[in-house]
């Protein structure tokens, strides 16, 4: 067998026509294919020789890392140390979610011994947050929530239960839920309830006892009932815990009844928040729409008289009745933040004058629904605004647009209530819906409009000579395996005029059902 000798090109028979344009002949190619057959032998040796020590490599390397992880400081561990750094994987600014993307689930799918730490330590598993329907749709869940909370023992537990919408299928999956979680009432140090319908709340009357519970924050998507059971929810003994937070329509709705009686005392409560949810504007088109009621100022009087241990409130206000003459000594008192209607502003002063706060230190004044107080603003954005646009364009638009040069309309859901033909044609040089409109930068975010519409738009606005020079307009469609995504408009007639002109399409994924569902900035 001759042995084979590595070449040089310069050894090469053929070497002063490499690298060059030269073209061979029949008879030159015969020769050069069989000047190269012992090399390409040579190659397809040394491939398989390759092959074969690489994988008797990856059989060396194996038994190595074997052994090696049995001398692996991991494994050398103890466990209370690999419990306190498993402790620091937990989320600081929420609640752990069900999910084997992060802790603690993350951590039982490392390996047998890491999965036995975890399950055994408690801490790992005294806060849950619950997304309605991601656990009303997988029906193993429900299951896993009791796993969940009895691994952690006999801790105090950190609870959040959040759905969507509060729609028919939430509703009933909130029906079956609930009970099961109010089986560790006992133990609730924390819980935060969004979105989740009022009558489901109403059973946190019937019965339920959590003598460990502290913080407590609801938010209600819909009307707090006004008379009946509802209107006594605040009656709940939950409601002993020393921090309230109420997101309702109508705060005023959850505690006038209790203000007018004499037998209401809050004395636990050290700190309380009550919120209006929206603000949405009051329609007689629309029968879910709702008159808003602050709390007015007697009201407020009246509240901290009851709340005498208070150290932060927060409440919206309102002008009502004449005070009373007498002043109120708050002395624990340290925060006060009022959400006070435009025209209630003036009055603001005989309700301070009122109190006595020697321990106030923070004072947040949020003045709402005051159009005449700031001035006009010149960039004006709108995310996720309420269904019916049209009628936002007519009345914030209108008493805006002598000043108005920046208008941004966010959310592409948006498009779901609107007609984007209307929605242009209010935006369109001359419109009489919004006389005085001249705006230099729009930016809209819609689901897919035609190209058309969107273009005849501008070519008004060029032909009108107006003050409009950026124009961005993303557009979204529905994900479909079977249509392509847009191809890319032609805006080079608006570039080429001086518009700073940009139209992207995007495709919406589909959607998914997320345990991390009502966990907001995550």
């Amino acid at each position: 067998m001759s042995v084979y000798r590595e070449p040089a090109l310069s050894d090469s028979p053929f070497h002063e026509h490499l690298h060059t344009n030269y073209i061979p002949t029949d008879a030159g190619i015969g020769q050069i294919r069989g000047h190269l057959m012992p090399h390409e032998e040579e190659l397809a040796r040394l491939d398989a020789l390759i092959r074969d020590l690489s994988t008797k490599r990856g059989r060396i390397k194996g038994y190595i890392d074997a052994h090696k992880a049995l001398v692996s400081h991991p494994r050398r561990l103890p466990p209370e140390l690999l419990q306190k750094i498993f402790v620091q994987c937990l989320p600081t600014t929420h609640n752990a979610v069900m999910s084997v993307a992060a802790a603690p689930l993350l951590l039982g799918h490392i390996c047998s011994r890491w999965r036995a730490v975890a399950f055994s330590t408690s801490r790992l598993w005294d806060s849950l947050h619950v997304s309605v329907k991601y656990v009303g749709w997988n029906s193993d869940k429900s299951a896993a929530i009791i796993d969940w909370l009895t691994r952690a023992g006999s801790r105090p537990l950190s609870l959040s239960i959040s759905c969507e919408k509060g729609d028919y299928p939430e509703s009933a999956h909130c029906e079956s839920l609930l009970p099961l979680l109010f089986t560790f009432s006992a133990r609730w140090s924390s819980l935060r309830c969004t979105k989740v319908p009022v009558k489901h709340l109403l059973q946190l009357e019937e019965g339920i006892e959590a003598p460990l519970l502290e913080d407590i924050h609801v938010t209600c998507q819909s009307p707090t009932p006004y008379s009946g059971p509802g209107s006594h929810i605040l009656d709940s003994p939950l409601f002993n815990g020393t921090r309230v937070s109420i997101t309702t329509l109508d705060p005023a709705a959850l505690i006038e009844e209790r203000l007018q009686g004499v037998g209401h005392r809050w004395d636990h409560l050290t700190d309380l928040a009550l919120d209006r949810l929206g603000p949405r504007s009051p329609s007689p088109d629309f029968e879910d729409e709702y008159t808003y009621r602050y709390l007015d100022y007697n009201a407020v009087y009246r509240l901290l008289q009851r709340c005498t241990n208070l150290r932060s409130l927060k409440v919206p206000v309102e002008v009502g009745d004449d005070l009373t003459d007498e002043t109120l000594d708050v002395p624990l008192l340290e925060s006060l933040t009022l959400v006070v209607a435009g025209s209630s502003c003036d009055a603001l002063g005989e309700l301070i004058e009122h109190l006595v706060m020697p321990q106030l230190t923070k004072f947040h004044l949020i003045n709402l629904d005051s159009a005449d107080y700031p001035p006009p603003p010149s960039n004006l954005k709108l995310h996720r605004p309420h269904e019916d646009i049209v009628a936002i364009l007519h009345t914030v638009l209108a008493d805006f647009s002598p000043h108005l040069q920046k208008f941004s309309l966010g959310h592409p859901y948006v498009s779901t209530f609107l007609n984007a033909d209307e929605l242009f044609r209010n935006l369109s040089p001359g419109s009489v819906t919004i006389p005085g409109l001249d705006l230099t930068e729009l930016s809209l975010d819609l689901e897919y409009v035609p190209d058309a519409l969107w273009s005849q738009f501008l070519w008004e606005h060029i032909n009108h000579h107006t003050r409009l020079r950026k124009f961005h307009l993303q557009l979204w469609s529905p994900h479909r395996r079977d249509v392509p995504p847009p191809a890319a408009p032609d805006i080079d007639p608006f570039l080429t005029r001086g518009l700073d002109v940009a139209v992207t399409h995007h495709i919406r994924p589909p959607w998914q059902m997320s345990p991390w569902q009502g966990i907001e900035n995550r």
